[in-house]
């Protein structure tokens, strides 16, 4: 038997059950909108591991991502669970020497990561994360590292090594998938999440599936340009000038020949 619906019968009730309502109401609106200004690879982060160069210069000045300002503090035989908590870093005093800890991420993520927010939304944080919805957690920004840039200044992008480079859209970079930029897959799948056992023992992967946490394996022979960028999960190289006037040649070409070489493994976060 259906009991009749009764309405509040004081104003204090129907006050109530008003400013109830409105709570709901407004915090139903504050999660689509966290919702819809946070990319799919902020909201639900999918472990990944893989590195690329990177050198920005600004009126022909190089960025030294070497620097204490860009540096990242990482104990040694940390490469999976406890590197999650953040999308980029740098670190080991490594100049060009990029870590990208999560999947699907664009190099617009990157630069707005460093201060430089040319994908919209908040400037202070790349989005909001939601595994545990209804509780919002922001991913905020590593800070306002990244030199201020003229209204008049331009983004010329390239890409390659000192063999071979090319000239790439400012905009590709700034929104696609690095990976999908880079014509190249990163040797370790993205993950929905770590491994238990990875959180208790987490191992030092250099992806090839060699585990370099041991002594014996620290010794690898890696001469090859070729099996180094595969030991480091190397996806390639990105050179960006930040200027009025468009590089010449000579200048685009001493960059690539700037290259920091690679270690035998990259792999201490």
């Amino acid at each position: 038997m259906k009991l009749p619906f009764r309405k509040p019968q004081s104003k204090r009730a129907r006050f109530l059950l008003f400013i109830v309502a409105g709570v709901i109401v407004i915090n139903l609106l504050n999660w689509g909108i966290a919702f819809l200004s946070s990319p799919a690879a902020i909201r639900n982060p999918k472990f990944q591991h893989f590195h690329f160069r990177m050198q920005i210069l600004v009126n022909g000045k190089a960025e030294n991502f070497a620097g204490k300002k860009y540096q990242h503090e990482t104990p040694k035989g940390a490469c999976a669970a406890d590197l999650v908590a953040e999308p980029f870093h740098f670190h080991d005093k490594r100049d060009q020497m990029v870590h990208v800890h999560w999947d699907s991420m664009t190099g617009g993520q990157l630069l707005k990561y460093y201060g430089w927010n040319y994908v919209g939304g908040r400037d202070d944080a790349l989005g909001y994360r939601f595994e545990n919805f209804p509780s919002l957690k922001d991913v905020p920004i590593y800070g306002k590292a990244l030199p201020s840039v003229s209204k008049d200044a331009k983004f010329y992008v390239y890409t390659g090594d000192e063999k071979s480079y090319k000239q790439r859209d400012f905009d590709a970079f700034t929104h696609q998938d690095l990976e999908k930029f880079m014509g190249k897959q990163s040797n370790l799948p993205a993950e929905e999440e770590v491994s238990f056992i990875d959180k208790l023992f987490p191992k030092a992967y250099a992806h090839d599936g060699v585990d370099h946490t041991t002594e014996q394996n620290t010794t690898v022979s890696a001469t090859d340009e070729e099996h180094l960028e595969k030991l480091n999960n190397l996806l390639g190289n990105v050179v960006i000038f930040v200027q009025k006037d468009k590089p010449s040649a000579d200048q685009v070409k001493a960059r690539f020949n700037a290259l920091q070489p690679l270690p035998e493994s990259t792999c201490a976060g």
